[in-house]
């Protein structure tokens, strides 16, 4: 994974697929095309993170069309489904698939069931001890 000393180049996709696997397959031939090492996407589960009443940030409110937190999130929330799949199309183009899970459920998914060798910690997320000790014990290569 990390060679030669040379610089591991990480392309952010986030959420930035809004939702549909189909951009986010997009986003990962990109990543590759423009020759990144690994593309990084977001997990979590919506319910886990927010309650239904948590107010969108102002700068939410002037682009979205939504009434709350749980609202955005569940729309960009993938499945674990599409985690699959999408992980199987960066191995097949030859991309390392990442994502930075930001509850206990997700990070379970992603090293237990996806296998991924690297987790990345989302900076949010520094002071989720249970978070973090998940992660630690269960994940040999983390970026934090």
């Amino acid at each position: 994974m990390f060679k030669n000393n040379k610089t591991f180049i990480i392309a952010e996709a986030g959420i930035n697929h809004n939702g549909s696997e189909k951009i986010a397959k997009q986003l990962i031939e990109t990543a590759y095309n423009c020759g990144a090492d690994a593309i990084k996407f977001q997990t979590y589960v919506t319910k886990n993170l927010v309650t239904k009443n948590t107010q969108l940030a102002d700068y939410q409110k002037n682009d979205l069309n939504l009434k709350n937190q749980f609202e955005m999130l569940k729309k960009y929330e993938l499945s674990e489904g599409v985690f699959k799949k999408l992980k199987k199309y960066a191995d097949k183009l030859g991309i390392i698939f990442l994502s930075s899970p930001f509850d206990l459920v997700s990070a379970h998914f992603l090293i237990k069931k996806l296998k991924l060798e690297l987790i990345k910690i989302p900076s949010g997320e520094i002071t989720n001890a249970p978070l973090l000790n998940f992660i630690g014990k269960n994940c040999n290569k983390i970026i934090l």
